[in-house]
C-alpha cells in the first residue's frame, strides 16, 4: 500500500510534536529555576512527574515509528488469521510499544494524594500492570502456529482486558466527585479503556477476513498518534485543573485558619477599612473593652481612642494605609461613650498597638490591621505603685512626725528630771520611741529602695550618689561607733568577752555612695555583734592587683548559720529563727538593705558559714561606679544636696506682687526670732524646747496664718521653720510665695524646710522651692540649732559683705566727684 509509509511518517511526526512540547516545559522549568518550587510542593511534583513520563512515552514513540517509516520493522505473519481465511500482519515493533507505553499513561491517571510521608500514591498500578500483560499476551496469539493455543493466548488477553477495565472504571466512578477536575480525569479514564476496547476489536477483525491487513495497520497508525497526543494534553488539562483546585482549596482553608487565629488570639486584634471604619474586632478585644463585634462594627476607630493619643493614632492611620512602617503606639481605647448610647457595660482597655496594611488581590491597600498587647494590668499596677509611693510619704510623715514629737519631748524631760527612778522610766520611754522610730526608717529605706514590677522581678528606684569613698575611715568610725554602742535593751553591743579587731589597711579611695557604703557596714559588723557570744570579730580588707576592686569581709566566731537558711538570708523580713521563741531581737531588714545596695554598686556580697564556728560575711565593691549602678526610678536627682538654693523652680511662676506684700521693714532684736509653721501642736512644743533658750519662737499653724504673720508683722523673723506637709497651703507654696509674690530672698529670710519624709525628692522640691536648707524629722536638738545657726551666719555673712562693698563704692564715688570724674565712676558702679 503506497500510503502506509505516509501513515507511519505522520505518526512518528505527531509523536515528535508531543515529545517537543513536553521537553519545551520540562526546559522552561529548568530554565526559570523553578525545580526547587516543583520538588518542594506536592502538587506541582506530581505535574513535574507526569512531564517526565509523558518525555520518555513520547521519545519511545517517535523511535518505533520512525523506524517504522524508514523500513526497520519487525513483522510477522498472523498464522490464526490464515486458518481462517483472512490475512494479517503483526508488527513486532508497535506491540513492544504498546507493552512499554500503554501501562505508563494508564498510570497517569491513577494518580492519588501524596502519603503523609510524600511519596506518591497510584490507584491503576495493578490494572496498568495487566494491561501490558494482556498486550504481550495478544501478540503472542497472532504469531504462533498452534490454533488451539492462538485461541487460548487470545481468550485469556481479552479476559485480562476485562479485569483491568473494571478496575479502571471502578476507579473513574470514584474520582467523578473528586473536586472540578474530577469529571474530567473519570471521563479520561473511561476514553482510554473505551479505545483499548476498539484497538481490540480491530484486533479481530482481519482474522476472519473482514478488514484487510493495512486497514488494520493504518487505524493503529492514526489511533497511536491522536490516542497518545491527545490522552497527553488531556492528562495536561486535567492535572493543572486539579492543581488548581488544590491550591485554590488549599488558600481556602489558609484563609479560614487565619480567621479563626485571629478571631481566638490571645491578643486584641482588630482591623478598619480605607474610611478608618471598623471592620473586624476579634474576641480578645471584645472582651477587654465589653464591646462584641456586633455593636463596633461600622464605628470610626478614633471615636473610642483616648484624646490624649487620637492624633498619634490618625498619624499612625496615614501611615499605613500609604503603605509606610510606623512605630508602636501606646493608646488606651475608651468606649464609654458608646457604651452610654447603648446601654452596654463597658471597660477602658491600655494597649501597646502596632499596624500593618492590608491589600487586596491587585495589590491596592484597602484596609489596616492593628494588633495589640494588653497594658491595663501594667497600666493599674504603675498606678498602684504610684498609689504606693503616696501611701508610703503619708506614713513616713504620720507616724515619724509623733516620733519626733515624742523623742523630742522625752529628750527635754530628761534633761531637767533630777529623780533617779523617773528618769530611768523617761529613757525607757525614748528608748521604746528609738526602736520603733529604727523600724520605721529601715522599712521605708527597703521600700524606696526595691520595687517588684507587673512581672515580680525587683526594679530599683532611688539614685545613689557618686561620692569619693575612704573605706578605712567608714570602718574606722564604725567600729568606734559599735565600742560605745549599747542594744535596745541598754546593753554593751560587744559583749564583754568578745573582741572588736579592725585589720583593714590602707584602701584606695573608690567612687561610692558614701552613707549607703556606712550603711551597708554597719549592719553587717552590728550583726555580727548581735550573735557572738564570745570570741572575736574581725574586720579585714583585701585589694585587687589590677586596681578593679575592693573587698571588706567580717568575720566572726559566733553561732554560725544553718545551710538551708543561707539561701534566705538577705531576703528581706528573713532571719535563721524565726519562730515565736527565737533570741534575738529585729525584723530581719539589715542585711536585705545591705544585699541591695551592694548589689547597685555593681558589687556582690557571699556569706560563709559552719554551724558553731562562725560566718564571715564578704563585700566586693567595684573602684568605680557604672552607668547601670545608679539605678532610676521616682526619686529622681542624688541623694547629696547643697546647703541651700536659691533657685526658683520655673514651672511654679506665679503671679506678680500686689500691694498688700510689701517687703517689711526690718528691725533688729536683742534675741533673735524665729517663726515656726507646724500644723502640730506636739511639734511646735518640740521646737520651743529645743530653741527657746537662744531664740525668741513664734508660732504659725498653718500657711496662710504665717502668710499673714509676715504681712504684718513689724520684725521680720530671722529665720522661718517650716514644716511641708500641712492642711491647706503646703510649705513648698508657703516658701514659693514668700520668694515670687513677696520677693524676700533668701539672704533676707532663711528658711529651714521640715518633714518626716526623707526622700530624694522631698529634698529636692524643697530646695527648689526657694529653701535654705532641708531638715528630716525626728532631729536632735543640736542638729536643728546647728542647722539654725548655719543659715542665719550665712545671711548675716551675706549683710556684711554687702554694708563692706556699699562702703568701698560710696568712697569710690566721693572720690570721683573730687576729680571731676563722677560720670567715670558712676559707670564704673553699673559695672
Amino acid at each position: 500500500d503506497p500510503w502506509m509509509p505516509w501513515f507511519l511518517q505522520l505518526t512518528a511526526t505527531l509523536a515528535l510534536g508531543g515529545l517537543i512540547f513536553e521537553s519545551c516545559l520540562a526546559f522552561a522549568i529548568w530554565i526559570m529555576g523553578l525545580q526547587a518550587l516543583y520538588q518542594e510542593d506536592l502538587a506541582f511534583r506530581r505535574r513535574l512527574r507526569l512531564n517526565r513520563k509523558m518525555i520518555f512515552v513520547f521519545t519511545f514513540l517517535t523511535t518505533i515509528y520512525h523506524l517504522m517509516a524508514l523500513d526497520y520493522q519487525k513483522v510477522h505473519k498472523g498464522w490464526i488469521a490464515e486458518y481462517y481465511g483472512g490475512h494479517q500482519i503483526v508488527y513486532s515493533f508497535r506491540y513492544i510499544e504498546w507493552v512499554i507505553c500503554a501501562p505508563i499513561v494508564l498510570s497517569c491517571s491513577g494518580q492519588l494524594e501524596h502519603t503523609s510521608d510524600g511519596k506518591p500514591s497510584n490507584a491503576l498500578i495493578p490494572s496498568s500492570m495487566l494491561t501490558g500483560i494482556y498486550c504481550i499476551i495478544s501478540w503472542q496469539g497472532l504469531v504462533v502456529k498452534d490454533v488451539l493455543a492462538a485461541r487460548v493466548l487470545i481468550g485469556f488477553a481479552f479476559v485480562c482486558y476485562a479485569v483491568a477495565s473494571v478496575e479502571q472504571l471502578a476507579f473513574a466512578w470514584y474520582i467523578k466527585d473528586k473536586g472540578r477536575a474530577g469529571p474530567l480525569r473519570a471521563g479520561l479514564l473511561t476514553y482510554l479503556v473505551i479505545m483499548i476496547g476498539i484497538y481490540g476489536v480491530v484486533y479481530l477483525l482481519p482474522i476472519p477476513g473482514w478488514i484487510s491487513a493495512t486497514m488494520e495497520n493504518k487505524f493503529y497508525c492514526f489511533g497511536d498518534a491522536s490516542f497518545k497526543l491527545g490522552t497527553s494534553i488531556m492528562l495536561l488539562s486535567t492535572n493543572d485543573l486539579a492543581n488548581n483546585e488544590d491550591l485554590r482549596r488549599r488558600a481556602e482553608t489558609e484563609a479560614e485558619d487565619l480567621q479563626r487565629l485571629i478571631t481566638t488570639a490571645s491578643v486584641p486584634i482588630f482591623g478598619i477599612d480605607a474610611h478608618g471604619r471598623i471592620n473586624e474586632w476579634n474576641m480578645k478585644a471584645a472582651q477587654l473593652t465589653g464591646l462584641p463585634e456586633a455593636n463596633i462594627l461600622g464605628l470610626p476607630l478614633l471615636s473610642i481612642i483616648g484624646s490624649s493619643s487620637c492624633s498619634k493614632a490618625e498619624e499612625m492611620i496615614r501611615r499605613a494605609l500609604a503603605g509606610e512602617e510606623s512605630s508602636t503606639l501606646e493608646a488606651s481605647l475608651d468606649p464609654s461613650a458608646l457604651a452610654e448610647a447603648k446601654g452596654l457595660k463597658t471597660k477602658r482597655a491600655m494597649l501597646v498597638m502596632s499596624a500593618a496594611p492590608r491589600k487586596d488581590k491587585t495589590g491596592a491597600v484597602k484596609g489596616v490591621t492593628f494588633v495589640g498587647c494588653d497594658l491595663t494590668e501594667v497600666a493599674a499596677f504603675r498606678e498602684a505603685e504610684e498609689r504606693k509611693v503616696r501611701f508610703m510619704a503619708v506614713v513616713s510623715h504620720e507616724l515619724r512626725s509623733p516620733l519626733h514629737g515624742i523623742i523630742g519631748l522625752m529628750e527635754h524631760l530628761c534633761a531637767s528630771e533630777q529623780a533617779e527612778s523617773k528618769l530611768r522610766f523617761l529613757n525607757l520611754v525614748k528608748n521604746c520611741a528609738n526602736r520603733l522610730l529604727d523600724l520605721v526608717v529601715n522599712i521605708m529605706e527597703m521600700a524606696s529602695m526595691v520595687s517588684k514590677d507587673p512581672s515580680g522581678k525587683a526594679k530599683r528606684q532611688q539614685k545613689l550618689s557618686r561620692d569619693p569613698v575612704e573605706l578605712v575611715r567608714i570602718v574606722d568610725e564604725i567600729t568606734m561607733l559599735v565600742r560605745n554602742s549599747t542594744d535596745k535593751a541598754g546593753k554593751p553591743l560587744i559583749k564583754k568577752d568578745v573582741e572588736l579587731i579592725n585589720e583593714v589597711s590602707e584602701l584606695p579611695i573608690i567612687e561610692a555612695d558614701a552613707h549607703k557604703c556606712t550603711q551597708v557596714f554597719y549592719n553587717i559588723v552590728t550583726n555580727a555583734c548581735k550573735f557572738t557570744k564570745d570570741g572575736k570579730i574581725v574586720i579585714s580588707s583585701r585589694v585587687d592587683p589590677d586596681g578593679k576592686w575592693v573587698e571588706v569581709a567580717v568575720t566572726d566566731t559566733g553561732s554560725g548559720i544553718a545551710p538551708a537558711s543561707l539561701e534566705r538570708i538577705f531576703e528581706p523580713f528573713e532571719q535563721e529563727d524565726n519562730s515565736n521563741v527565737r533570741g534575738y531581737q529585729g525584723i530581719g531588714l539589715g542585711l536585705a538593705i545591705a544585699h541591695e545596695v551592694v548589689q547597685r554598686h555593681g558589687g556582690h556580697i557571699t556569706v560563709e558559714s559552719e554551724l558553731g564556728v562562725g560566718t564571715t560575711f564578704t563585700v566586693r565593691l567595684p573602684a568605680a561606679m557604672c552607668e547601670a549602678s545608679l539605678g532610676s526610678g521616682d526619686d529622681e536627682g542624688s541623694a547629696s544636696f547643697p546647703a541651700s538654693s536659691t533657685t526658683p523652680n520655673p514651672q511654679d511662676e506665679v503671679e506678680a506682687s500686689t500691694a498688700d506684700d510689701v517687703l517689711p521693714e526690718v528691725v533688729p532684736t536683742a534675741k533673735p526670732l524665729l517663726l515656726s509653721v507646724d500644723d502640730d501642736a506636739v511639734n511646735q512644743q518640740v521646737i520651743q524646747s529645743a530653741l527657746s533658750d537662744e531664740y525668741e519662737v513664734h508660732e504659725a499653724m498653718d500657711g496662710e496664718q504665717a502668710l499673714d504673720y509676715l504681712k504684718n508683722c513689724h520684725e521680720l523673723p530671722s529665720a522661718i521653720l517650716l514644716d511641708i506637709m500641712m492642711p491647706g497651703m503646703s510649705g513648698h507654696e508657703v516658701c514659693r510665695h514668700v520668694r515670687q509674690k513677696m520677693h524676700i530672698p533668701p539672704t533676707k529670710l532663711p528658711i529651714l524646710m521640715l518633714s518626716a519624709s526623707n526622700l530624694s525628692s522631698s529634698m529636692i522640691e524643697a530646695l527648689d522651692s526657694g529653701s535654705n536648707g532641708f531638715v528630716s524629722k525626728p532631729f536632735h536638738k543640736q542638729v536643728l540649732r546647728a542647722h539654725v545657726r548655719a543659715a542665719m551666719n550665712i545671711t548675716k555673712q551675706i549683710e556684711t559683705e554687702v554694708e563692706s562693698a556699699w562702703k568701698a563704692d560710696r568712697k569710690d564715688f566721693k572720690s570721683g566727684s573730687s576729680d571731676g570724674d563722677r560720670g567715670g565712676s558712676m559707670r564704673r558702679r553699673r559695672v
